[in-house]
């Protein structure tokens, strides 16, 4: 017989559990208090009986169907659209604003993800040596075109800081024939093709199967470039209208290929540029992101109804207007910091501002290889580790495959329309989830978004204070670091018999911290780590798969010996759970892989510790480890 459990967050399990003489308890249930996680519990493949069985399988699909005539019931006023029964024009009318009042969080998530995108992507541009529009194309094409391809629902792709870095080195480089500003959309499409043709060789697996220690370590990294950006927006714009447009970038003096150390924390943080002045604004400006991160991250403990980001930026807006600027402070707007207009958004590389070099020739086949190549590497770091960081929010896979076909597809549209380049955003990503983004209408919608403000809505978009955008990005900045890592740093060099008492979030492999500091340092320091984590990711996926396969033989032989030990099944897996939980003093409650791989009721794998503390203590994820 089979008995049925239901557990805490909602799911079911209805199975076998074999007591100490062999027979099947009826009736019985599984409680959380006695035996934990279900996932302890030792589960028969499947009835002995074939009549018992086929008669379970018919009730669990009966139930399933009644569940999703539930659901459809529910939601009709939502789907009614896709039925075409609408009487007249006012029931169809009446349709679309049920359908948009359903849809509500993800046109308002849009809305704030997109406007905090504009200052970043112009950062980023800065970063590159480039005119603000090519980053702002990149931002709008990419997020339409990976949500109408069928991307990773939640997951936001713009320009990124990385890819910045490199093509920094592009416009530096001494070219033959054209400008070095006219290889980057070059450069850009062949990124796009060969991430295109990746998506056929299986990198779309690799991707959503990174490294655990990589992830960590770069999300750390990206976290700390995230902070120092904001640095930027406290400080005097560095060009004039003049300097952002195509015609006025200068060529390059520097070798195609030349060895040279840019730390990249201080490209983020902007050295050289002067802070705002007087000093009174630069206060006001340092008091409003301080009060935009504090809305930010404790509106949510106290209610949900309203975005929290939507109100810190109306709370920085009346302190602006209402008090600030009435007594003579005034703190640098969006339309200071280079503003989100693009006069022709809709322009290509086919216009005669573009004076494209000749692919007829062996240099330029060189620089768009080489470049191109090395950005194909960055981007598909940088958007594995965003395509992570969301599968991890929101509990589910992402398909890799349609991320990376998106995405270089969008590549190649955007070299064509004179971009940048784009990749997956881990703090866009994380904003996008706060905010109850997490479809492919809200990818689709940020980027809908963009081009409307760039088109039309600059006027009313350029009179956002810097401050609350800046606030808001500090506080995703301080969601999605790792802070349990940070513990592990510190738990690596404890003795042995220490570290099995710890939890098994601060209890992790010494070699996977040692590599997650080496990744998060290359990140601070060398503007073109990722081209070397690209073949650093590769080499230790294999490992770690190695790892995972010799674990798993080891795994299946003890299951094995629990099979010929059917009369102490139950008693050895009850006496491993309680030890797992409540390890003795003397550090003798079992082996440190026991005590790794079960911990209070929750089974953890290698991605487990990304639950981050201030993540769990401000914005609640349900089903994670604490």
């Amino acid at each position: 017989m089979s008995t049925s459990y239901n557990s805490s967050n909602g799911s079911s399990y209805t199975g076998s559990v074999r007591g100490q003489n062999g027979v099947i308890s009826t009736g019985g249930s599984c409680d959380d208090e006695e035996y934990g996680d279900v996932s302890s519990v030792k589960k028969m493949d499947a009835p002995a009986s074939t009549a018992a069985y086929a008669e379970q399988q018919e009730h669990a699909q009966e139930q399933t169907n009644n569940k999703v005539n539930s659901l459809c019931a529910d939601f009709n006023y939502f789907i009614c659209l896709c039925v075409p029964r609408a009487s007249g024009p006012g029931d169809m009318a009446g349709r679309l604003g049920r359908w948009f009042w359903g849809q509500s969080d993800q046109f308002i998530s849009s809305i704030i993800v997109s406007i905090s995108m504009i200052p970043e992507a112009i950062s980023y541009a800065l970063i590159a040596g480039l005119p603000p529009s090519f980053a702002l194309q990149s931002c709008w094409i990419s997020c339409m075109m990976t949500a109408l391809i069928g991307g990773r629902p939640g997951m936001i792709t713009s320009a990124s800081g990385l890819s910045a870095l490199l093509l920094y080195r592009l416009i530096n480089t001494d070219t033959i024939g054209a400008t070095s500003i006219m290889f980057v959309p070059f450069v850009v499409a062949f990124a796009g093709i060969l991430q295109t043709f990746s998506s056929f060789f299986g990198f779309g697996k690799l991707a959503t199967n990174f490294p655990a220690p990589m992830i960590v370590g770069m999300v750390n990294g990206l976290a700390i470039l995230a902070f120092a950006l904001q640095f930027r927006y406290a400080k005097v714009f560095p060009l004039t209208e003049s300097e952002m447009t195509v015609s006025a970038a200068a060529a390059g003096d520097g070798k195609a290929v030349e060895v040279e150390l840019t730390i990249a924390l201080f490209a983020y943080f902007g050295k050289g540029l002067s802070w705002i002045q007087p000093w009174l604004n630069f206060g006001v400006y340092l008091g409003e992101v301080f009060l935009a991160f504090i809305v930010t991250m404790f509106v949510p403990k106290l209610t949900t109804f309203f975005p929290a980001t939507i109100m810190a930026m109306l709370v920085v807006v009346a302190v602006e207007y209402g008090l600030a600027r009435q007594f003579g402070a005034d703190t640098p707007l969006l339309g200071d910091y280079g503003g989100v207009e693009v006069k022709y958004p809709w322009t290509t590389v086919l216009d005669s501002e573009y004076a494209l070099p000749s692919l007829a020739s062996w240099e330029t086949w060189k620089i768009v290889t080489g470049y191109g190549s090395a950005l194909f590497a960055t981007q598909f770091i940088e958007t594995a580790i965003a395509l992570n960081v969301v599968n991890r929010l929101d509990e589910s896979d992402g398909p890799g495959f349609l991320v990376l076909f998106g995405q270089g597809l969008s590549n190649v549209l955007i070299g064509f329309m004179g971009g940048m380049g784009s990749s997956g955003v881990v703090s866009m990503s994380v904003l996008a989830d706060r905010t109850f983004g997490t479809t492919c209408l809200s990818t689709f919608m940020t980027g809908a978004m963009l081009f409307i403000f760039m088109a039309w809505g600059y006027p009313i978009i350029n009179y956002i204070p810097l401050s609350a955008i800046s606030g808001i990005s500090i506080a995703m900045a301080c969601s999605f670091i790792q802070w349990r890592s940070l513990v592990a740093v510190f738990t690596a060099f404890l003795p042995n018999n220490q570290r099995l008492l710890l939890p098994p979030q601060f209890n992790v492999d010494r070699l996977d911290v040692c590599i997650m500091l080496v990744v998060t340092a290359a990140c601070l320091t060398v503007d073109v780590s990722a081209l070397a984590l690209f073949c650093i990711g590769v080499a230790v996926s294999t490992v770690m798969v190695c790892r995972d396969r010799g674990s798993e033989e080891s795994q299946g032989q003890v299951e094995i010996e629990d099979i010929e030990e059917e009369e102490e099944v139950e008693h050895v897996e009850v006496v491993q759970k309680q030890q797992s939980i409540y390890p003795s003093p003397s550090g003798s409650s079992g082996s440190r892989s026991d005590n790794h791989s079960n911990h209070g009721g929750c089974s953890v794998n290698p991605l487990d510790f990304m639950c981050d503390a201030a993540e769990e203590a401000i914005f609640p994820v349900n089903g994670g480890c604490v």
